[in-house]
Parts: structure tokens; C-alpha cells; sequence
């Protein structure tokens, strides 16, 4: 039985218990979220449509357990990372960005890789961090050499707990807090990117550089770029395939009118959106304990743009995140971190060395890892530290202002961060 009748089949049997139907809606979310795509065509229609390139088969291979990636490791023969992604400024062959794997029969665009120049930076008094300097390359290009325009950017993908309760921040209060940055006349003022989806100019602030407005359209490009499949919002059933793979885009594809003339329908992006929207941080979502550690945040200038926390609005259709005071530790705005971050790919009104304020809730998830990292877009910090000291631009002041603090207190901090 096809999966759109199955799934309407199971609304009906549970719809008098709908504490029991959303328990439900979120297995079969999760299940989606795992489910390893395939090539169509199958005897399974509601499996097919993998490809013909792709990143990955499943949400959860860039997303273990709703956590974030890594890049390759120089050092390991053959290690792709987890996730890792070249992206492209619409390349005229190459599209968005490379794809790493092809069902059989199509050739893969590249294998991304990256290499790294070390530098030593020294605190005041006498501590060394090293920082590594990445190049990303791709090796094995399979459709000849990228145009001589095009750049390239690395990518890791971002944590995805919490999400459901981020996209509760009122839009407008999202606007406030830019307002007020800017009125303030100090060098933190943070911007919204302002993105446009079916003709509707909204507020983004999903992904590195803020360019997705709602949860659905971020999980539609990750399944066009990153799996190749068709949805509501990228229709194209050949993923990224550009107009030059004719081999890529005459290849069977798993689309049919059972479900929306699509591979992946509204049904199951609305079942993956849902079990993602009820992940909780992995961090807490009561204010941090530690206020010593709370106002040395502030003092350093991290809370600038680090918001401490906000509170969600009214959501009649969710009311478990509806008017709930929440700790993300973001302005959830974009801010100019300066050219030693940026990477010459404008996105939407996001500048090459913008990027959106990161969320810090669920750390204390990898505290103990502190040191093997992959932190900031590209995951070349390897600790809290490193990834502080990347910062220049509008946060170069707190970053001074951290070097130069003693190195008890530089602990403190790290600790503080660390434990949100």
C-alpha cells in the first residue's frame, strides 16, 4: 500500500487520541529522518528517488543522533567527514555545490577535501593556541575543471536540536533586537537577512548565513543539495543537476502523481519538520545557574551578539513551544566576522563574511570533547577557545577583550560556554 494512504489510514485510527497521533506523527517523522533513501525505481515508491548525485541517503548521515558534522581529516586516507560540503556559487556545470556520490551508472562531481596552514597565536601572558587556516579542494572532479569564477565554500551541517523552539521567536522581535543594535551606535549591529519564498519577503533565520525563513524550507534544499530529491519547494526531481549533466537529469527519478508529482511530498515534509520541531536543546532550557560565569559573558561583549534568551509567541498549533522563556544564546541575526572567516559567498543580503549568530544551548553535550571539535561553518575550531579567536569584525572587540583577560578567567568563560 502506498505510504500516502498508510499514513492517512493511521490518522484516521488515532485521530480520537491525539496525544497518542502526535506521539505517533513524531515516530514516523524520526523514522523519515532515518530512512535510507534509495534509486528509484523500486517496487517501494515511497523509498525511491535517491539521487542521480547526492551527499547523502538520509538526514541523519549528516546528523547523527541531531548533532552536527565534521570535515575530513587530513590525516585518514579516505575520510569524507560527516556531512561535509563544498558550496558553489552556481557553478555553470557543477550547480550549487558538489556531490560527493551518484547512483549507479552516473559519475560523482568530486570528493571534497581540505587542507590546513597552522598559526600560532599567543595570549599576553605566555599561552599558545594553535588555529588552523583551512584551503577546501576537491579532488576527482568529474565533469572537468570549475569555471574560473565560481567559489568555493566549506560546510558543516549545524545541530538541529532546538529548532522547533528558535522558529518561535517572533519575527518581529527578531527585527526589534536589529533596530536596536543599530541604534546603539556601537561596532555590534547585527542585520536580519531578509529572504524571499513564494513571493512573501520573511525573516530568515535558519542555517550559517540565516537564508532559510521556516523549518521545511531548510529541510527541502538539504533534500535537493545534499539527497537529491524533489520537494514542494525544489520540484526539480534531478536535485542539483545542472542543465550540463544531461546524463544526471535524463536518469529515472522516483517522482509520481501518488505523491504530488514529487519524491518527497508535503505529507513527509511535514512529518520530518515535525520531529524536528519537538527536539529539545540538548542544552537547558532554564537560565544558566552560573552567574559569576554569566556576567563575565557579558562583560567580555560575547552576549552582544550571543543573546542570552528570548521568549517564543503565542502558536496556537503548538503550544508546547508557545510563550516559553528559552536560552539559545543567539540574536539570530547576521554579523560581520571579518575576512579571516569570510568566504566570498554572498547569500541572499548576507555579505561573504556574514554569518548568523550561532546558537550555544547544547554544548554541555560535548564538553568533554572540548579540544576535538568542529566548531564554526566549516568546523576548523577545535575548541571553544579557537573558535573565539576566529572572530574579528564586529566581534574583534570581545575577542580582544578575552585574550587579554587572565588565564583563570579565560577558563571560566570557556566553562561557562561550554556548560550552556
Amino acid at each position: 500500500m502506498p505510504f500516502r494512504l498508510t499514513l492517512a489510514a493511521l490518522c484516521v485510527l488515532f485521530a480520537p487520541h491525539a496525544q497518542a497521533a502526535d506521539s505517533l506523527d513524531n515516530r514516523i517523522g524520526e523514522a523519515l529522518f532515518r530512512r535510507m533513501w534509495v534509486a528509484a525505481p523500486t517496487a517501494t515508491q515511497a523509498a525511491d528517488g535517491l539521487g542521480p548525485l547526492y551527499n547523502a541517503r538520509s538526514c541523519a548521515t549528516c546528523h547523527p543522533r541531531g548533532g552536527g558534522g565534521r570535515p575530513p581529516d587530513p590525516a585518514v586516507e579516505g575520510d569524507q567527514g560527516v556531512g561535509y560540503a563544498i558550496k558553489l556559487n552556481d557553478d555553470p556545470v557543477y550547480g550549487r555545490q558538489i556531490q560527493a556520490n551518484a547512483i549507479l551508472g552516473q559519475v560523482i562531481e568530486g570528493r571534497p577535501r581540505v587542507t590546513y596552514r597552522e598559526e600560532v597565536v599567543r595570549f599576553p601572558d605566555g599561552e599558545t593556541v594553535r588555529l588552523r587556516h583551512p584551503t577546501p579542494v576537491v579532488e576527482d572532479l568529474g565533469y572537468g575543471p570549475l569555471a574560473e569564477a565560481t567559489v568555493m565554500s566549506a560546510r558543516v551541517p549545524p545541530r538541529v536540536h532546538g529548532m522547533g523552539l528558535l522558529d518561535r521567536i517572533p519575527a518581529e522581535a527578531i527585527a526589534a533586537e536589529a533596530a536596536r543594535q543599530a541604534a546603539s551606535g556601537g561596532p555590534v549591529a547585527g542585520r536580519v537577512n531578509h529572504v524571499t519564498v513564494d513571493g512573501k519577503r520573511q525573516v530568515g533565520r535558519f542555517g550559517w548565513k540565516a537564508m532559510h525563513p521556516t523549518l521545511d524550507h531548510q529541510d527541502a534544499e538539504a533534500f535537493s543539495l545534499d539527497i537529491g530529491m524533489s520537494t514542494p519547494a525544489y520540484p526539480e526531481p534531478w536535485g542539483d543537476c545542472t542543465p550540463a549533466q544531461t546524463a544526471c537529469r535524463s536518469a529515472p527519478h522516483g517522482d509520481s502523481k501518488q505523491f504530488e508529482g514529487l519524491e518527497i511530498p508535503s505529507t513527509v515534509i511535514g512529518l520530518i519538520d515535525g520531529y524536528l520541531r519537538d527536539l529539545p536543546p540538548d542544552g537547558s532550557l532554564e537560565a544558566p545557574k552560573d552567574k559569576a560565569g554569566t556576567k563575565l559573558f557579558a562583560d567580555t561583549g560575547c552576549a552582544a551578539c550571543h543573546r542570552p534568551s528570548w521568549r517564543t509567541g503565542e502558536d496556537p498549533a503548538h503550544p508546547a513551544l508557545s510563550n516559553r522563556d528559552i536560552f539559545p544564546h543567539s540574536d539570530m541575526l547576521l554579523h560581520d566576522l571579518g575576512p579571516a572567516l569570510g568566504d566570498a559567498l554572498p547569500m541572499g543580503e548576507a555579505r561573504g563574511s556574514d554569518w548568523r549568530t550561532t546558537p550555544l544551548w547544547g554544548l554541555n553535550r560535548l564538553a568533554a570533547k572540548d579540544g576535538q571539535l568542529s566548531l564554526l561553518h566549516d568546523g576548523r575550531a577545535r575548541s571553544v577557545t579557537e573558535a573565539i579567536l576566529w572572530h574579528g569584525g564586529e566581534a574583534a572587540e570581545a575577542k580582544d577583550r578575552f585574550m587579554t583577560l587572565p588565564a583563570a578567567k579565560r577558563k571560566r568563560l570557556v566553562r561557562y560556554v561550554l556548560g550552556l
